[in-house]
């Protein structure tokens, strides 16, 4: 038994160089992003990815080109924890793709046979007062920061941009931001 516990610790010894040995592989990056503003108001969580149920509508209730959907759909996009010591009016800017046809709305995609394409209508925001508000545009009205929490209240209605009609499911991105003079 004696000469066996020197052999094992030779044998330890000598190996121990296998096990010290670190394999190092590269498994990737990773970046993490934030941003620093200095903003009088902050967007709502429930306003930050809203979306927006349309509704269906018949194609043969649109009329020609430059109509718009007897359905106006509103929504309202709130902020919170505004200050005034920081800016005292703020107003909001909407971006997306707009159609070389119709450059005052979005464009509605259709997802008709699978793909995406065009629908032949495009999508119009408007303001509380009903005025259409031009996509990729600085803020027409800015509203004074009075209280803390604010709701901004907007709707949307399609606009026929082209015919024929092309049915199917219709899809807008829109995103905005927030805008202090």
């Amino acid at each position: 038994m004696i000469r066996t516990l020197p052999l094992l610790a030779l044998i330890f010894v000598a190996a121990a160089p296998a096990f010290a040995h670190t394999v190092v592989v590269d498994g990737g990056r990773v970046q993490l992003r934030g941003e620093l503003v200095n903003s009088a108001c902050v967007v709502a969580p429930e306003s930050q990815d809203l979306r927006v149920e349309m509704g269906q509508y018949r194609s043969n209730t649109f009329g020609e080109v430059g109509s718009y959907s007897t359905v106006t759909v509103p929504f309202t996009l709130r902020l919170v924890e505004c200050r005034r010591d920081v800016a005292n009016l703020v107003g909001m800017s909407f971006q997306g793709l707009s159609p070389a046809e119709d450059p005052q709305v979005f464009v509605a995609s259709s997802k008709a046979s699978g793909r995406p394409g065009e629908s032949g209508l495009g999508l119009a925001l408007f303001d509380t007062q009903q005025q259409l508000i031009i996509p990729n545009a600085p803020p027409d009205n800015y509203l004074p920061i009075t209280a803390e929490e604010m709701t901004f209240h907007f709707s949307a209605r399609y606009r026929v941009i082209s015919l024929p009609l092309v049915p199917g499911d219709l899809l807008t991105d829109v995103w905005f931001t927030l805008v202090y003079p």
